[in-house]
């Protein structure tokens, strides 16, 4: 059966709800007259946003750009609704073509948090259209940066001093750029390199009034989501201060050396010039996951005798469809790396017998080969996998923005982790409770999921065993097609919504983890690898678990 993407869902949505809001009073207009007051309350809100403070201007920007394009699509539903299945999907196809990067450019001139937003949206390939997921990929690492000589001025006024008084270097081009802030590579006097982080302009100012303009957007599009932004909102207001980004750097790289020291690499901060505005950080060398990823199947296409723009289409064309394509295990892809190297080492051993034979007879003789070796894809999924799950359930301080903009692959080979302003600190009991809720999903009947979900603090209005079991399963577990009924996790959400919608739900530290979830199982369907995390993270909340136990026989 044919459904109408999330991005037009969503518009469905405040529309109708915004219609049967209007019709149920006394004086019902008709369709042409809501439009009509639609249009004329944001046109009069963009009248009273031009003599207000910014966060009014910056509410009005947002629905007088964005709200076009929800009537657009909702124009096109009402108008398509009894066409073939074929023609419908002609017809939303051409909006996406149009919008994608209408929504992006409002995306790019809000910044802050709705990049955040983008960001999440971007690792979905399971539900956002292609013209959305390429639009949104460049709020991953290539978000417009500003001037140097904004960064200059932040920096010698944050730090009382002139920039050449510390650094021997700094490259004017940002490495990248982000949601709250930019990065540039410098050298310090003594020698060291480092990037320099440093916010945007008013970044901090405008967070409340962005929040509470998605928020009610949400009330009316999403409602199911209102619930999710709220419990984050303290969370991100964190972010602003760059100390505190310090702070888990110096934390999460304590907990994670022993164990992952070998695989992994964080930048470490340079304490002296860090500041609220401004992060120093040593440099780690290496290239952006996106890219090297790209670079693995753009060879993948090639080989297939096609584009890589075309091997995206496809794999995504699948996803539409339910079909989820799954890459060679871990043990293939060993035992194909061991076969490519050795292959390499035996064709060097007869290079190195054949050169001094070439070379008296008066020829050059051969290179040795190095072979070309493809990107262990689920070795890179694994340990970041069991990073994360580390982090959660041994050490409850987790980052969670795990998103691909914040990965590298370095030089030497191992995973770098960058950007540690969303670190969720977890008390032990809400560490033990979120184990409980693994092991539920994992093992337990409807019975024991529903309690364990409830003592995450999740309340519907009819207490429905089958919604909570659902939203405990697409919360922390799996999303895939067969999970979420046919639908895409947007629409199966909005579905258990209706069913029995939500009243409360768990805190900030657990929706963070959920959140670190869903952004993981995003990553691994976008590279073909889906996840079912109770799996993933079986060795870290059984180990939890155990601990529990522990500390419960010595109390």
């Amino acid at each position: 059966m044919f459904r109408i993407p999330t991005v037009s869902r969503a518009i469905r949505r405040v529309a109708a709800r915004s219609m049967s809001t209007t019709l149920s009073s006394a004086n019902a207009p008709s369709y042409k007259r809501w439009i009509k007051g639609t249009l004329a309350t944001a046109a009069i809100l963009g009248g009273v946003a031009f003599y207000q403070d910014e966060g009014a201007q910056r509410t009005a920007s947002f629905w007088s750009t964005a709200f076009p394009v929800y009537l657009h699509y909702r124009f096109v539903e009402k108008t398509v609704e009894n066409k073939p299945e074929e023609d419908q999907e002609a017809e939303f196809q051409r909006l996406h073509d149009k919008y994608a990067h209408v929504m992006l450019d409002i995306i790019l001139n809000m910044k802050g948090f709705y990049i955040k937003v983008g960001q999440i949206g971007s690792t979905r390939a399971d539900f956002l259209p292609q013209q959305y997921l390429d639009a949104l990929e460049t709020l991953q690492n290539r978000v417009p940066a500003e001037p140097f000589e904004y960064v200059q001025g932040v920096v010698e006024t944050s730090w009382q001093r002139p920039l050449d008084e510390v650094v021997e270097y700094v490259d004017p081009k940002p490495l990248g750029a982000a949601s709250i802030g930019q990065v540039h590579r410098a050298r310090l006097k003594d020698g060291r390199d480092v990037v320099i982080k440093v916010k945007f302009p008013d970044v901090e100012k405008n967070f409340e009034s962005d929040m509470d303009t998605i928020t009610k957007f949400c009330e009316l599009a999403q409602p199911e989501q209102v619930h999710f932004l709220k419990e984050v909102k303290a969370q991100f207001l964190t972010e602003f201060d760059y100390t505190n980004e310090a702070k888990n750097l110096r934390r999460v790289w304590k907990n994670l050396k022993p164990e992952f020291g070998n695989d992994i690499v964080m930048p470490e901060p340079i304490e002296e010039y860090c500041t609220r505005d401004v992060l120093v950080m040593s440099y780690i060398p290496g290239r952006k996951f996106i890219d090297v990823v790209k670079d693995f199947y753009a060879k993948v296409a090639k080989q297939q005798g096609r584009t890589l723009e075309e091997l995206e289409a496809d794999h995504q064309a699948k996803l539409a469809k339910g079909i989820m394509e799954t890459g060679p295990s871990q043990a293939q892809m060993d035992r194909a790396l061991w076969l490519l190297r050795a292959t390499a080492v035996c064709q060097n051993i007869l290079v190195a017998c054949a050169n001094p034979f070439l070379h008296l007879c008066g020829y050059q003789g051969y290179d040795d080969i190095t072979p070309d070796l493809p990107l262990n894809i689920p070795r890179l999924l694994k340990l970041l996998l069991d990073v994360h799950g580390h982090q959660v359930f041994i050490d409850g301080v987790f980052n969670g923005d795990c998103h691909p903009g914040n990965l590298l692959i370095c030089d030497d080979g191992k995973l770098g982790l960058i950007d540690f302003g969303q670190v969720t600190y977890m008390s032990n009991a809400d560490r033990f409770k979120l184990a409980e809720m693994m092991d539920a999903l994992d093992h337990g009947d409807d019975q024991d999921i529903f309690d364990k979900h409830a003592a995450l603090g999740y309340v519907s209005e009819k207490q429905d065993r089958y919604v909570s079991r659902m939203m405990a399963t697409i919360g922390f577990d799996r999303d895939d097609r067969e999970t979420c009924e046919g639908y895409n996790l947007q629409q199966f959400v909005e579905q258990l919504n209706l069913r029995d919608p939500m009243v409360s739900g768990a805190n900030s530290a657990h929706v963070m983890a959920s959140r670190t979830s869903i952004l993981l199982r995003g990553l691994a369907t976008h590279l073909s690898y889906p996840l079912v995390m109770t799996d993933a993270w079986r060795p870290w909340y059984t180990a939890a678990l155990e601990e529990q136990k522990r500390l419960c026989l010595t109390s």
